[in-house]
């Protein structure tokens, strides 16, 4: 099992749950815990100056400096006086932290001191006081790929565990520079057009039929525009390209999410959700679109925007308000509003078990945590109109809803395909996240197996009965069947789904291919915190799946028609503006088995778009072709770079 340590010796391996805080005692991590669990009704700690009352210390600390600074400075003096006899505990001692009891300490930002590289740890001259007043505001330290809490203390807490009331911190250093800056109301116009038309679609919790960008919070619009303008060129004109006004925006948005972060004002629900949808399209952006050093602050925002759902009751579907109104519009826009927060919560879902999937940072939101129903038909969410809506609910009449956790079980243990014919229809975005979830379970039973030695047969069998059953909910394809080429065999010609619809059929493909093979940099343990990174190891001969196991017959047989689909989705692909990026990274994993086996001279290894048996040099040539329709975004150009090592044997 690995622990947290860093560059001091410290050993902490008591890990908080909600905000990752982790701690050298148990007690620490249980004393930390109620700070987690605190009621709304229990009593707030008062301002001694004023009647402002608050839920955390540091919150209060915060507002002493802010509003009673004189009154700040004398007791900070008299801290320091009570507190020069603090001694460090000897090397000896369990942790060789300062033995100092203070409920500081179960801040997320103590753990900042221990870094001696961030410059508040730098100035010595700073007395112990002041360094555990300013713990209390620095953003934390996000470290990924450690234990979790133990289970003891989870059973401890008890549920009310759950009730995240502290949001980690961003980091939000470096952006001052675009402080006084907002796009043009021609650039927003246009970016909103370019988010609808080519990335709505992947995350479909915006309602575009009703969308109006002078009533969305100003943050929001900033995180749609840093996705819409990777699409296109800035409108205005001049020296900036789309992609430079994508970074600006999304540099922009950060400072207002900081700005937002240090008010002590509670948000309103509404806006609470717009937060949350704000974060989780910057992390798609940083992580997917700008790449490199970019992607550290996805996984910072990541942290935030799992505790503000929490905090926020994103978790729980809206509660229905009695209303003596029979109004139509009325009822619609209610429809909307809730439809809306769930597929919030679905894409958070999504994106949570991508990062699980690809850098292998553990999940930290459970299937079980997601208390809606499944996502409603695409033709009930796409009605431009009230009227449209309520034909559409009159003429396909649902049966009862299904909670997104009952429909995973149901997956899991049916007995046949007539227990599965009860569930409603639902929307694919449903069937993509139930797809997920089987991946993430795959490669949990696959590190198990790795740990142990032994392999559980019936556990890969469940999954994959599971993923077959779900291969009816599947979105088919919108696109006529392409003709094959002189050098494609005849059974090539399989319907290919447009760029737009390919997500839900590359996530099923990906998954299948999962049950056969995983990632050696998954089981070994290797946390990646970019796709650089993890795009860099899968070309990697020692991390890439071993040629041995691939090429044997029945290994090969089992997954070149999932293998082929990827093949044949790249080649007959041309136009891939609205392709998830993340599909880009699965179809270059399938690419790199076809090569493997190509290599190993499989027998029709990437024969579906004509590469011969053992033409390596050839199977790299068509993958030039085809990865490089994608080098307008950074991520098709990390790829482009991968096939360089590739071709010359790195």
């Amino acid at each position: 099992m690995s622990v947290s340590t860093t560059s001091r010796g410290l050993y902490q391996p008591f890990q908080c749950l909600i905000c990752q805080s982790r701690f050298t005692r148990h007690e620490n991590l249980k004393r930390h815990a109620l700070l987690h669990s605190r009621s709304q009704d229990e009593p707030q700690l008062p301002c001694d100056f004023c009647s402002a009352t608050f839920s955390r210390p540091d919150l209060r600390n915060r507002h002493m400096k802010r509003k009673h600074p004189e009154q700040d400075q004398r007791r900070a003096k008299k801290r320091a006086h009570r507190e020069s006899s603090v001694s460090v505990s000897p090397p000896e001692s369990n942790d060789g932290l300062l033995q100092v009891e203070d409920n500081n300490l179960g801040y997320p930002g103590w753990n900042a001191l221990q870094q001696p590289e961030t410059p508040r740890s730098a100035e010595r001259s700073q007395d112990i006081s002041e360094l555990m007043q300013e713990a209390m505001s620095e953003p934390r330290i996000d470290r990924i790929g450690q234990d979790v809490m133990d289970l003891q203390t989870l059973l401890e807490a008890g549920p009310s565990i759950l009730k995240q009331n502290n949001v980690p911190s961003p980091d939000f250093t470096g952006i001052n520079i675009y402080e006084d800056w907002s796009p043009s109301s021609r650039q927003i116009t246009t970016g909103c057009d370019l988010f609808f038309a080519h990335v709505s679609h992947f995350v479909p919790f915006l309602h575009q039929p009703t969308f109006d960008p002078s009533q969305t919070p100003h943050l929001l619009l900033l995180s749609m525009l840093s996705l819409a303008y990777q699409y296109d060129d800035d409108p205005e004109g001049g020296s900036n390209t789309g992609a430079e006004l994508s970074r600006q925006c999304f540099h922009r948005a950060r400072t207002l999410l900081k700005a937002e972060h240090d008010t002590d004002t509670p948000e309103p629900f509404s806006s609470n959700i717009a937060t949350v949808q704000s974060y989780l399209l910057l992390q798609i952006c940083a992580m997917m679109y700008l790449c490199g050093p970019d992607s550290t602050y996805a996984l910072k925002m990541h942290s935030a925007m799992i505790s503000l759902s929490r905090s926020a009751g994103l978790m729980q579907p809206i509660p229905v308000e009695p209303s003596s109104t029979q109004d139509l519009k009325t009822l619609w826009h209610t429809f909307i509003k809730s439809e809306s927060h769930k597929r919030t919560l679905f894409a958070i879902h999504q994106i949570d078990a991508l990062w699980y999937q690809f850098l292998s940072i553990p999940r930290s939101v459970s299937h079980l945590e997601v208390k809606h129903d499944l996502p409603c038909p695409q033709e009930h969410w796409a009605a431009s109109a009230p009227e449209e809506w309520a034909h559409r609910q009159l003429v396909k009449q649902q049966g009862p809803s299904l909670q997104y956790a009952d429909a995973v079980r149901r997956f899991l243990s049916h007995d046949s395909a007539s227990s599965l014919t009860s569930i409603p229809s639902f929307d694919p975005y449903g069937a993509i996240n139930i797809t997920q979830f089987l991946i993430s379970s795959a490669r949990e039973i696959s590190g198990w197996s790795t740990m142990t030695g032994m392999l559980s047969i019936d556990r890969f069998g469940a999954l994959r009965s599971s993923l077959l059953a779900l291969n009816p909910f599947i979105c088919p394809s919108d696109s006529p069947s392409p003709s094959p080429s002189p050098s494609q065999p005849i059974h090539s010609a399989i319907p290919i789904p447009h760029p737009k619809n390919a997500l839900c059929t590359a996530t099923y493909e990906t998954a299948l291919i999962e049950l056969q093979i995983w990632s050696p940099s998954h089981t070994s343990g290797i946390v990646e915190a970019s796709l650089d990174a993890v795009l860099s190891a899968s070309t990697h001969p020692y991390l890439s799946p071993s040629p041995e196991i691939l090429c044997e017959e029945i290994t090969a047989s089992a997954i070149q028609p999932h293998v082929d689909w990827f093949l044949r989705y790249l080649d007959v692909t041309v136009d891939v503006r609205g392709e998830a990026p993340w599909v880009a990274i699965y179809a270059y994993k399938a690419f790199l088995i076809a090569y493997t086996l190509v290599r190993g001279g499989v027998e029709g290894g990437m024969g579906v778009v004509g590469v011969g048996d053992g033409d390596g040099e050839g199977a790299v040539r068509w993958a030039r072709g085809v990865f490089g329709r994608r080098r307008r975004w950074v991520l098709g150009r990390l790829i482009w770079n991968c096939l360089d090592g590739l071709e010359s044997g790195v």
